[in-house]
């Protein structure tokens, strides 16, 4: 079964070999490599050609700027594999990675497979020797939902099939990950996870998630919103929690880092979750760290945002 790998690509020229090079080397060979230069204002674009001549299961384009979400699906728009699987261009893949998410997806009979992954800045590191997989079949959207794992598209291997006329959304310029699976999820009837953790995510500092709370930190939260008004009927519960978490993370990020937002929105984060911090203190699904941050808040607005910048600043992170 072929996989379709597709690589959007902006400004990445210092990291994009290497990508390319760890989708190249995969122990997996039945591979489609899509990569798609969304206007790039570097040499990326050139770099992308002269991969291109190098092997001939990849092919580039190249396209005006439309964001990430538009780069995907014009990828998604050429992909012929069976299967689709997301890789960013400033990330790597361990050499197994696809191998073991194609056959976690055929050994289960799943409609999706993930695994977990790594972050790193400069040397990559170790991949779990001992792997565990299980496969989801029963409330599937329930199960995304209260593991937290309507995030990191790239971290899933797809099925073509039922993917379909399915496609990212192209006005959301953060959250737009969990917004696309949470709607491929609607039409999961499986769904298979390892505790592999082959990919390779960079903490690079001038992405669009990184640094201070910024504007765009809203859509973020409306995506969740959306997740809540569309989630069925029984997963309501879980579907708010999501969107509190959001709002825990984005407080503290605003807290630890500052903000580039000329509304105040570390204030107004602090008020919604004052109205739900008992939600949150007494929801199954909000684990104890988030529950460690409501928690200051009895203290006062005041004295938590004290608390959490030297005690419980890294909370924001997923």
């Amino acid at each position: 079964m072929k996989v379709s790998v597709i690589v959007p690509v902006y400004n990445t020229s210092r990291y994009l070999e290497q990508c390319v090079g760890s989708i190249i080397a995969q122990t997996y060979k039945d591979l489609e490599i899509i990569l798609v230069d969304d206007g790039s204002t570097d040499n990326s674009g050139e770099i992308c050609d002269e991969l291109a001549k190098k092997d001939g299961r990849i092919v580039c384009f190249h396209k005006k700027n439309g964001g990430l979400g538009s780069a995907r699906n014009y990828g998604l728009e050429r992909a012929t594999g069976e299967y689709i699987s997301f890789i960013d261009s400033d990330d790597l893949a361990d050499k197994d990675m696809i191998s073991v998410l194609v056959s976690d997806i055929e050994r289960f009979g799943a409609d999706m497979a993930g695994s977990e992954y790594l972050e790193f800045c400069d040397s990559l590191p170790s991949v779990t020797e001992k792997v565990r997989a299980k496969c989801v079949d029963t409330d599937v959207e329930g199960y995304f939902l209260h593991k937290n794992r309507l995030y990191c598209v790239v971290r899933y291997l797809y099925r073509r099939d039922v993917l379909g006329g399915l496609r990212f959304d192209e006005r959301i310029r953060l959250g737009e990950d969990q917004d696309f699976i949470f709607r491929y999820v609607k039409g999961v009837r499986k769904a298979s996870f390892s505790t592999y953790n082959g990919y390779f995510y960079r903490q690079n500092p001038l992405s669009l998630s990184s640094g201070k709370l910024k504007e765009n930190h809203v859509s973020d939260l409306n995506c969740r919103l959306k997740i809540y008004a569309d989630a069925s009927k029984k997963n309501k519960k879980a579907a708010y929690a999501h969107y509190l978490k959001g709002v825990l993370a984005f407080w503290c990020k605003g807290i630890v880092y500052g903000t580039d937002c000329q509304t105040d929105y570390v204030g107004i984060y602090a008020d919604k979750l004052n109205e739900n911090k008992w939600k949150i203190l007494f929801s199954r699904h909000i684990g104890v760290r988030y529950k460690a941050v409501a928690l200051t808040l009895f203290a006062g607005k005041r004295l938590a945002r004290k608390i959490v910048k030297k005690y419980l600043g890294k909370i924001w992170k997923k």
